[in-house]
């Protein structure tokens, strides 16, 4: 499909008016179908309307009930918010002669040089890095998907030969039948999102489908330290996919050796503290581990994914190790905030789920952890993540809606004595600034989303900021 043959489309419904529903809506106001409904899903005001500055065609039918979405259309373009298992996707895909997510679309609109970024978790992080590796060695890329800039408008405003690094959540890939990147990355799948997609496995088919439409010569850089990546890396493998394995089940200072075939892989020298690919049967030695200033070993992962794929594709070896190590974290994201009174303050609001909050626990090996947890409740396992907070943590500040929950567990396993429920976050703060001593980190890494008490977790995190900002202006006063 090209843009011209937008205009050829008969019957286009938008369905949902979030961020990609509203640039789905510019893209057709640009290149109008013969007709076009959009559902809002609420009312708009005058004041609230998204589609106010958006020149639709004058006959575009507006609805806001989803007993008004009657059809047929021979497209519909579903916004990520609205799951496949709810009568609203099911109705949307009985009236429609196709039904395709925003990424699906923008794909088919102009589908050449398309990186994949998806997992459970790491995703924006290497995304980012990625296309900053490629620009750095003068490869042009821009950034889109669920990273906040949608793939639409990244497709008509790109260059010509720009590569689009696209993180994708399961939510996207679920509705993209013809999606084929001409690279991927896959770092993790852990329960998450279950209830979306209606169990695990159409979760985990969700964020992987798309691997097997690409060329068997395309590059995908998969986490083989992870057991339920290294059992799909076999299965590509054996079909004859050029699968790239960061680590092995011994670790990421073990390389997975390919069974047939030139080896391909990446890995943590040991021995020298060095990022190391090996690509064609040239091992290559990109920057030290400690060099690093995003923290951790899961962003060494993430480090390791976005240097083999950017190499794979051509990037020069030499100007990537630079890159790698003036990369700065992303806000959100395991941010070192600021120093307060000898406490290390670090924002980790992106950790939605226990498997995140349990990564950054472990960037902190030396230091003492008050840990804020807390959140919307997600009502995902806690075992793990109580394993990881035993001998890592000083104290456990439980808070909002998950509080309870959260704190009866960790009572249940014997840390009572570490463990402090209040009901909000604020309060969490407070608790948690108190809690901690001289050379200790308090680390906001929830664990949970954000919505009881914040619009996102973009406003948990500023939230986060600001009362580290005020605790300093105190202690400065102090001083």
């Amino acid at each position: 499909m090209t843009f011209d043959e937008l205009r050829s489309v008969g019957s286009v419904c938008v369905l949902g008016l979030g961020v990609t529903g509203e640039a789905v809506c510019r893209l057709f106001a640009a290149w109008p179908p013969e007709h076009l409904t959009v559902y809002t899903g609420k009312a708009l005001s005058s004041s609230m309307n998204p589609l106010t500055d958006v020149n639709l065609p004058a006959d575009t039918h507006i609805i806001e009930r989803p007993e008004d979405l009657r059809g047929p259309f021979d497209l519909c373009v579903v916004s990520p918010g609205i799951p496949q298992t709810g009568e609203l996707y099911q109705r949307a895909r009985r009236i429609s002669g196709e039904l395709i997510s925003e990424p699906e679309l923008a794909w088919r609109l102009s589908s050449d040089h398309w990186i994949v970024v998806t997992g459970t978790n790491g995703k924006t992080t290497t995304t980012t890095l990625s296309a900053y590796l490629l620009n750095r060695a003068g490869i042009p890329a821009r950034v889109a998907g669920n990273i906040g800039i949608p793939c639409v408008d990244a497709v008509q405003q790109r260059a010509e030969g720009e590569y689009i690094v696209a993180e994708l959540s399961s939510f996207q890939l679920a509705s993209a039948p013809l999606l084929a990147p001409e690279a991927a990355i896959l770092l993790n799948i852990t329960p998450d999102h279950l209830s979306w997609h209606g169990g695990e496995e159409a979760y985990a088919r969700a964020k992987t489908s798309f691997i097997e439409r690409m060329a068997l010569s395309a590059p995908i850089a998969l986490d083989a330290t992870r057991p339920e990546i290294r059992v799909l890396s076999a299965v590509w493998r054996d079909a004859g996919r050029r699968v790239l394995p960061i680590g092995s089940s011994a670790g990421i200072t073990e390389r997975m050796v390919v069974h047939s075939g030139v080896p391909e892989a990446a890995w943590l020298d040991a021995a020298s503290d060095r990022l190391t690919l090996s690509l064609d049967g040239v091992t290559i030695s990109l920057s030290a581990a400690s060099d690093l200033q995003i923290r951790g070993e899961h962003n060494t992962v993430n480090a390791l994914a976005a240097a083999l794929i950017v190499c794979a594709l051509g990037a020069s070896p030499a100007l990537v190790g630079e890159g790698l190590t003036s990369f700065e974290p992303l806000e959100h994201r395991t941010e070192p905030v600021s120093v307060v009174a000898g406490v290390l303050y670090v924002n980790d609001s992106k950790a939605t789920n226990p498997e995140a909050t349990i990564k950054a626990l472990a960037a902190f090996p030396d230091r003492p952890v008050v840990a804020m947890l807390g959140g919307r409740d997600k009502l995902t396992p806690l075992d793990e993540l109580i394993a990881a907070t035993r001998d890592t943590c000083r104290a456990l500040v439980c808070y909002g809606e998950a509080g309870p929950r959260f704190s009866a567990a960790f009572d249940e396993a014997g840390l009572s004595s570490i463990t402090h429920l209040v009901s909000s976050f604020d309060e969490a703060f407070a608790t948690a600034a108190n809690q901690a001593q001289t050379g200790d980190v308090v680390l906001l890494s929830p664990a949970c989303s954000s919505y009881d008490e914040f619009d996102d977790y973009q406003q948990r995190g500023t939230c986060f900021k600001a009362l580290v900002a005020a605790r300093a202006g105190v202690a400065d006063h102090d001083d």
